[in-house]
């Protein structure tokens, strides 16, 4: 009896470390999961505070072309994701500015501006109707008050293609 006493008390033993270990391994579990709910959240109030980073730099260059008489459609404000690229139309006399504007820490880089430049080759085609007989410029505006080499580079051997603008 008490052999079997033992036997029992071992298997008790060796089933309460068992029940321990899994719990631990639950515990570290959960820990990792609030973790990356944690993270995820965080992630998304970056992207959020982002966002709304670039709504108010695009009103804030809106106004400043409002400040220069320029009456100015918020494409991308009014139509996000899928402004095509160019996130204020503005309009005085005969001319068209596209503009897209880009609330960055670090420099933009060259490919931006090619995208850019591409978007609103894009968009003019679209709008032949439109745009017929208008001054078109495309201008790029940043808050970034440094240049990229490419950036600079790209600038100078396309002077009548876009205009880069800092305005912080």
């Amino acid at each position: 009896m008490q052999s079997k006493y033992k036997k029992n008390n071992a298997q008790i033993i060796k089933l309460n470390k068992t029940i321990e270990k899994l719990n631990t391994e639950n515990n570290i579990l959960k820990y990792k999961i609030k973790k990356q709910k944690d993270n995820y959240k965080n992630y998304l109030k970056n992207k959020e505070n982002s966002f709304k980073k670039g709504q108010d730099y695009e009103l804030k260059i809106k106004k400043h072309f409002e400040s220069m008489d320029y009456k100015v459609y918020p494409n991308g404000y009014l139509l996000g994701k899928k402004d095509g690229g160019i996130d204020l139309i503005a309009y005085k006399n005969n001319e068209v500015s596209l503009v897209q504007c880009k609330c960055y820490k670090n420099p933009p880089k060259q490919e931006l501006l090619r995208k850019f430049i591409g978007d609103c080759e894009l968009y003019i085609k679209n709008n032949e109707n439109k745009l017929k007989n208008k001054i078109i410029k495309k201008i790029f505006v940043t808050s970034c008050e440094q240049k990229d080499y490419g950036v600079e580079k790209f600038l100078n051997e396309n002077q009548n293609i876009i205009t880069y603008l800092i305005l912080v």
